[in-house]
């Protein structure tokens, strides 16, 4: 299926409409010509149809070609490339050859763990959205906007059901892009986390089921109102059993609300730490609450500044994790970095932000830079650095896009490698889910919280 395309008559019309309204904005806004791109030399969602001219970016076909036969019920996606090789390893002996194409923490890494090497792999575009998402992208170049210095969305002219800036002129518009990943009307998966201290123990830190949404993508909603919403139920390690939390993230001005509730206190309380710098006490506390999905909640300590697009290798398509050889108990966490045979890397084009800290504001990280792939705007990788001006942590947003729902962020391992301490930690989806529809309203309340709703969905 070749989901890059439009209807003709269709495609005109959001045209038509998207150039009368560019007008009227500000000149930051994308011209009519660069609208007139999406769905020809772009995709709808502004990612670059054609490959690069050395061939080893293929040009987009419409995500996994030939897709194997799935049990979605069991959640778990088979690898749709098992006949892939390694076509060449990086390591710290020929990481200079490569420079230009990777991160300064993934160098970082490469030098500092001699252990530490990259699998590099045929590039797959293997993303893919509905129908839905390509057209209602198409029309938010018209009905999307931002608003109080880039921290809110402006949804008054109907911004919603895709990426709200397939054509973006700021950080702030990429990384509301992000905040706009597709996985479908909400997704449910069961992860385990381990944390793997700097001698190679690997202490498990977490296993819950979460769920999560987006309004903007809620079409019997007629206005949104938060663009995340996530409800987590723990049921590891001891400590953790019973506890559970809900997070909202709003579209006005990017504030959150969140709650806890505590099985030793049988209370549910306001939870206004779980955002910022804050580490995450469920996470061993190796990543703060605003790594989550490699960026969440408000963005008013950094200037978000959109630096542009460049090729990078990135994890990619990490269908081995979790299978033979690469499970939790089987070969997958290693000293330092988890295991290079069951990471697979690939040349991909990225949109490059910068976040610096403003002047006057308080954060564990002075500079973070952010690489998202631009099939998904949600892939890749995010290094952070701290006061100092080092290298603190490197993130990973390791994709396996879901080819059956069309929802590529549903299975997502959001790795943090502590470069300080030489911890790190490994979240595997076992399960995950694209739903189609939301959970009930009555299933995200604080009131909810003390009685277990999550459950594997019925397919």
């Amino acid at each position: 299926m070749n989901i890059i395309n439009i209807e003709a008559k269709s495609m005109k019309t959001y045209l038509y409409a998207a150039a009368v309204l560019v007008c009227g904005l500000s000149v930051a806004a994308p011209t009519p010509e660069e609208v007139r791109q999406l769905g020809t030399s772009l995709t709808p969602w502004g990612a670059e149809v054609a490959g690069n001219k050395e061939g080893t970016i293929p040009a987009y076909a419409g995500g996994v070609q030939d897709p194997p036969k799935v049990d979605y019920a069991s959640g778990v996606l088979p690898d749709p490339y098992p006949n892939d090789q390694v076509q060449f390893w990086i390591d710290a002996k020929n990481m200079d050859k490569f420079a230009d194409k990777l991160s300064a923490g993934t160098q970082e890494m490469l030098r500092k763990y001699p252990t530490f090497r990259i699998a590099v792999y045929p590039t797959r575009r293997s993303a893919s959205f509905p129908q839905s998402v390509l057209d209602n992208t198409v029309k938010n170049t018209a009905r999307c906007s931002v608003a109080d210095g880039g921290d809110t969305l402006d949804v008054s002219k109907g911004c919603r059901g895709g990426f709200p800036f397939p054509i973006p002129k700021s950080g702030y518009e990429v990384m509301w892009n992000r905040a706009a990943q597709y996985v479908g009307a909400g997704r449910i998966k069961l992860t385990n986390s381990v944390m793997v201290k700097p001698n190679g123990e690997a202490v498990p830190v977490n296993t819950m089921y979460a769920y999560e949404d987006n309004q903007l993508y809620d079409p019997d909603r007629a206005v949104p109102e938060r663009h995340w919403g996530i409800r987590t139920e723990y049921s590891g390690p001891t400590r953790l059993v019973g506890q559970s939390t809900l997070i909202f993230d709003m579209l006005q001005r990017n504030v959150r609300k969140s709650w806890s509730y505590q099985p030793s206190t049988r209370r549910t309380r306001l939870a206004p730490d779980l955002a910022g710098d804050t580490p995450i006490a469920t996470q061993g506390g190796a990543q703060v609450y605003d790594e989550l999905n490699m960026f969440s909640g408000s963005m008013d300590r950094f200037d978000m500044k959109l630096v542009g697009k460049q090729e990078m290798y990135i994890p990619y398509n990490v269908y081995r994790i979790g299978t033979k050889g690469c499970g939790q108990q089987d070969g997958l966490y290693k000293t330092n970095h988890a295991n290079p045979e069951c990471i697979r890397w690939e040349l991909h084009r990225v949109w490059h932000v910068q976040g610096t800290l403003k002047e006057g504001k308080r954060h564990v990280y002075s500079k973070r830079d952010f690489f998202f792939e631009e099939d998904t705007w949600y892939g890749g990788i995010q290094d952070t650095y701290d006061l100092s001006g080092k290298i603190y942590r490197v993130l990973w947003a390791a994709l396996r896009p879901d080819y059956v729902k069309h929802a590529p962020g549903v299975n997502v391992e959001i790795d943090s490698f502590d470069l300080s301490s030489g911890t790190y930690v490994f979240p595997v989806d076992a399960q995950a889910w694209s739903l189609d529809k939301p959970l009930p309203a009555s299933s995200l309340t604080s009131e909810s919280l003390p009685t277990f709703v999550l459950k594997p969905p019925s397919y």
